[in-house]
């Protein structure tokens, strides 16, 4: 391309975005725009340049001119007010969405620019921003009845994001990189977009969203190994998506929870995922007939880690070795997690007396260490669930396998109710004579009467999977 035509897009370039700002700048001063409107509009039109730089421009430093200029101009506007309704002047409400959308553009150009075979990368990634963003922020605004608890996002306003991403995905890979896997990959993308948009704290989304799509994109298109990674965020992600719109999910967890079924999926394969799947999904639907509060229903950070965790380690050393112990240790952490959350989620429906696993005495209901015959049974059918599940994986020695994850599941929950009486962490609150497994913010009138600080119930719950899964490696060395 001549250098006639990088001096005319930069002039096509600073013409359309001058029109766009002072459009957005005109209707808000007429009282046609609110200031959201306005900023959606500049949101929205400010992505087109990609195409305008697509056309024109062949040269990476007349590309990121202009990103350039807007990443100052926004600065100086949001210090200075340069121009009215695109930043708000209540300094709890502003954030530097702009400057981030500015950078964004200006780090695509310098990249993308030196090789224009990806630039259809940059462009799916803006024009999500522009379009899904945008248009998600509007539906949000005016139709956002169901929220997330995370900011002020909504169900509609993701969705449409997502939406929006799958269409601008699909036209764009079916033009510039066409093949059977478009509607897939245009999935995937979708969904990550919309995680990003989702988690993305104080408009960092502008920055994050089209840098991360752009190179999800890119790893998608480019290397096979990447799609399982995909595959697993997607189903990851939109499981996610439904359970934060029920609000039994800390936004923490919720990204913890994303980050270990990807990491699962990958790493040890849709068996044990579906595993894990099967272990979350009962526990969420054991837990909706319980009579508490939404807030004591909901997980946070810490429960989803402590739950997770070994999964993630064994099926790490799964994927580097290939053994099947690493697998049946997998399935065990999986099983263990099942037997435990079964025992107390049926448990708590039991009506006969809770009796303490070492000493047979009645204890209050709910207290670790306490043990029904409904809460064993359970136990034993979490464990047992699991364990008819592992069959599907691929390998030998199945019914030594069975057993390994039945046998080895079921007794995580009792080494668990074993440690809940002598090692967990329990306080006495002495105005209201109760035993407490958690220690409260304000310890006036609190002490501790038992166990260790750091070995919380949820820290019991892994640390006992981690023992059996360790117990069931050594048997297993010992027989195979």
């Amino acid at each position: 391309m001549k250098m006639s035509n990088n001096w005319l897009g930069l002039v096509l370039s600073i013409i359309y975005i001058v029109a766009i700002v002072g459009l957005s700048s005109f209707c808000y001063k007429r009282k046609k725009f609110t200031m959201d409107e306005t900023r959606i509009f500049i949101h929205i039109g400010l992505c087109n340049w990609w195409l305008i730089a697509w056309v024109y421009f062949d040269n990476y430093i007349f590309a990121s001119i202009v990103p350039a200029l807007l990443i100052i101009f926004n600065i100086l506007n949001y210090r200075y007010h340069l121009l009215p309704g695109i930043e708000t002047k209540d300094k709890k409400k502003r954030h530097l969405g702009s400057v981030w959308y500015a950078l964004a553009l200006f780090i695509l150009s310098l990249v993308l620019f030196r090789n224009t075979f990806y630039m259809y990368t940059g462009a799916i990634a803006i024009l999500i921003l522009g379009y899904g963003d945008g248009l998600a922020t509007l539906i949000g605004s005016y139709f956002g009845k169901h929220k997330f608890g995370v900011k002020e996002k909504s169900v509609e306003g993701s969705f449409t994001l997502l939406l929006m991403a799958f269409l601008i995905g699909t036209i764009l890979l079916q033009s510039m990189y066409p093949t059977s896997m478009v509607a897939a990959y245009a999935l995937y993308i979708s969904v990550f977009a919309t995680m990003v948009e989702l988690f993305a704290p104080g408009g960092t989304d502008n920055l994050f969203l089209p840098l991360g799509v752009a190179l999800y994109t890119y790893l998608l298109t480019k290397f096979t190994w990447f799609e399982p990674i995909a595959i697993g965020f997607t189903i990851t992600g939109v499981i996610i998506f439904i359970i934060m719109a029920t609000k039994t999910l800390t936004p923490g967890a919720s990204i913890c929870s994303l980050i270990f079924g990807t990491a699962i999926f990958a790493l040890a394969g849709p068996v044990v995922y579906g595993a894990v799947l099967i272990f979350y999904l009962t526990s969420i639907l054991l837990e909706h007939g319980h009579k508490k509060s939404l807030k004591q229903k909901l997980r946070n950070l810490n429960q989803v880690e402590e739950d997770g965790l070994a999964i993630v380690l064994f099926a790490i050393m799964y994927y580097f070795t290939g053994s099947e112990i690493a697998l049946v240790a997998s399935f065990v952490a999986v099983a263990g997690a099942t037997a435990d959350t079964w025992s107390s989620g049926l448990g708590y429906y039991s009506k006969e007396r809770v009796r303490s696993i070492i000493t047979g005495k009645v204890i209050p209901k709910g207290e670790s260490g306490g043990i029904t015959q409904l809460g064993t049974t359970g136990a034993f059918l979490g464990s047992l669930l699991i364990a008819l599940f592992s069959l599907l994986a691929p390998g030998e020695n199945l019914i030594a396998r069975f057993l390994l994850i039945l046998g080895f599941g079921f007794f995580t929950s009792i080494i668990d109710s074993i440690f809940g009486v002598f090692l967990q962490v329990k306080y006495y609150d002495e105005a209201k004579g109760l035993i407490l497994e958690e220690r409260p913010k304000n310890m006036k009138g609190i002490k501790k009467v038992s166990g260790y600080r750091f070995l919380t119930n949820g820290m019991v719950n892994f640390v006992t999977v981690m023992i059996s899964c360790v117990l069931c490696c050594s048997v297993m060395l010992l027989i195979f």
